[in-house]
């Protein structure tokens, strides 16, 4: 079984460990064939598996189901302001298999939010949101130019 480090696994920061985390549940849901084991040698995440570099690349550019996680209440997460979000439209345009369960998830976020009235409400926040940026870019502006003036 082919050994390879991953180099960008570290135990620090959090995030890079979860990721090291992330790839040996996603090897052993995903493609358990594979039989995927890991342990840290120093400060490497070392991934032992039948799949050498070549073919772990592969899945995960080929095979790889994400899980279908949505966030439609955070600020750019492309609920907002409809259905522009490049990623969101990637997913929703894409005819692979792999990102069925993701199309689902974002079709039933958008269905919940128009059952709840929240696509014009959100459109609204939106809208408010882009006027108070303009308010203080305006502001700034002013503030800016008795700054000069007082130079």
């Amino acid at each position: 079984m082919p050994t390879l480090p991953l180099s960008g696994c570290t135990p620090t920061p959090l995030a890079a460990y979860l990721k090291a985390l992330g790839i040996l549940r996603v090897l052993a849901t995903q493609c358990p064939e594979s039989e995927p084991r890991a342990y840290w040698q120093g400060n490497t995440f070392i991934l032992t598996s039948a799949l050498d570099r070549e073919a772990l690349t592969a899945f995960f550019l080929n095979r790889y189901s994400p899980a279908p996680l949505v966030a439609p209440w955070n600020g750019g997460s492309g609920f907002m302001d409809g259905d522009n979000e490049p990623t969101i439209a990637a997913i929703n345009t894409s005819h692979s298999a792999r990102f069925d369960r993701y199309r689902e998830t974002i079709k039933a976020a958008y269905d919940a939010m128009s059952k709840l009235g929240l696509v014009a409400t959100a459109k609204e926040i939106r809208s408010a949101q882009d006027a108070r940026k303009l308010a203080k870019k305006a502001k700034d502006k002013v503030a800016e130019k008795v700054s000069d003036e007082r130079v």
